[in-house]
């Protein structure tokens, strides 16, 4: 099943700074004026090469980036370890006054398509950012940060080898955002061997990097087409593994900011979708919140339309709708009664006609959403609740995906504690 193997990591060295001020988050959740702010912190910010940016006098942004990182490691600013190893990291957070620890891996893992049913995704993706980390990884042939993806071990047989191996103090601890992380590298060869054997017969759902992911299984077919033998490289792709049964993530939902409707028309919309649902008008953004969680915990389908000048409207799914299987009949329940499929089916495309990247764009900050039509830069905003694990689970089981952009862990893994520079490339 799933193959997982170390790898000798590059790291940053005291020569580069602080850790504190040398990690970022992944680059789909980073601005410019982020960006700009840890670059301010240190000028080695790993931002630098993850997120690349048109620059004046600079023809090629990614080509630039692979510069950097070929500078750093020649400059002694990045290192590359010894020994391959695998590192284990810990992210502690605070969430509503409960302090948590997500506990993983961090290794190579075996590139595999899909329909092998080794390693599989919840997830569709988008196309431009799947060309962004494709020109990334053919510039600096690295995986810059890692893909997260989570297994399955209810009788904690990984987590207590984990637990064993970091009773000693951490090899790096730094803070980033609202996160304590810690690494511990782990490079004895039997201690290595018994964590990855572990894996021989499970498999890994995809949690977060499914561009990324995708982008890998590109690049590794291009390097054979040019050549390349089995066991190359680029077989492998740099990934965090982490117990879904054992674990204190977070998930949280990803809302829709819509943008380019024809014949906006709220009164036109409440119309043709009370057919299937039941809707409640309200005012006063501070209890969308509130009613959204109540009705989570009471197990209901809900969204909240908001429409600007503190008015929304609560939609709820009709309990005898039968639209769903109507419309996806050969998909499972877990799927066709997911928050985001239904909203997805029922408004945005048979309704709004929005269906395509340039329409929806997405956050997971409910205070962007609703100031983002508040100013007037989108024409409306979709809040929900998050997606279940559990449904997660069963629509991967089945072999199936959720609309893009359907979940958000947390806290996402950072970028800059270790990353993939692959050997042949030294």
């Amino acid at each position: 099943m799933a193959e997982i193997k170390p790898f000798r990591g590059v790291r940053f060295t005291p020569k580069a700074g602080e850790m504190d001020e040398l990690l970022c988050p992944p680059y789909d959740i980073i601005n410019g004026l982020q960006r700009a702010e840890y670059l301010e912190k240190n000028g080695n910010n790993i931002v630098k090469v993850e997120l690349p940016v048109d620059e004046e006098g600079v023809d090629d942004k990614y080509a630039k980036a692979a510069e950097v990182l070929k500078g750093w490691m020649a400059d002694g600013v990045m290192a590359r370890d010894e020994k391959p190893a695998l590192y284990i990291y810990e992210e502690q957070y605070t969430l509503h006054g409960e302090t948590k620890s997500v506990l993983g891996i961090i290794g190579l893992v075996k590139l595999e398509e899909f329909d092998k049913g080794i390693i599989m995704p919840h997830e569709f993706t988008l196309s431009k950012p799947k060309q962004d980390r494709l020109n990334l990884i053919q510039a600096t042939h690295s995986n810059i940060s890692t893909i997260y993806s989570l297994y399955s071990d209810k009788g904690n047989r990984t987590t207590s080898k984990i637990n064993m191996l970091i009773e000693r103090k951490p090899d790096m601890e730094a803070t980033e955002g609202k996160c304590v992380h810690r690494l511990w590298v782990v490079d004895d060869e039997l201690e290595v061997s018994a964590l990855c054997r572990d894996f021989a017969h499970r498999n890994l759902y995809i949690a977060d990097g499914h561009h990324r992911y995708e982008t890998s299984l590109k690049y590794r077919n291009m390097c054979h087409e040019n050549g390349a033998p089995d066991g190359s490289p680029c077989d492998y792709v740099m990934m965090l593994l982490v117990n879904m049964d054992d674990n204190q993530f977070s998930l949280f939902p990803t809302h829709r900011l819509i943008k380019g409707v024809e014949h906006m028309d709220v009164e036109a919309f409440l119309e043709q979708i009370d057919v299937n649902f039941r809707i409640d008008k309200h005012h006063g953004v501070s209890s969308i919140k509130p009613t959204l969680s109540e009705y989570y915990n009471r197990g209901r389908k809900v969204a909240a339309w908001y429409v600007g000048n503190d008015e929304w409207y609560l939609l709820k799914l009709r309990s005898t709708s039968e639209a769903m299987e109507k419309i996806m009949p050969d998909s499972s329940e877990a799927l066709r009664t997911l928050d985001i499929s239904i909203l997805h089916q029922l408004v945005l495309e048979r309704v709004m006609h929005c269906n395509n990247e340039d329409c929806v764009n997405y956050t997971r900050s409910f205070s962007e959403a609703i100031a983002s039509v508040d100013e007037g830069k989108y024409q409306c905003c979709f809040i929900l609740n998050p997606t279940r694990i559990e449904d997660i689970r069963n629509i991967v089981d089945a072999g199936e995906k959720m609309p893009q952009k359907s979940t958000y862990f947390y806290p996402k893994p950072t970028t800059g504690l270790v990353i993939n520079v692959y050997e042949q490339e030294d």
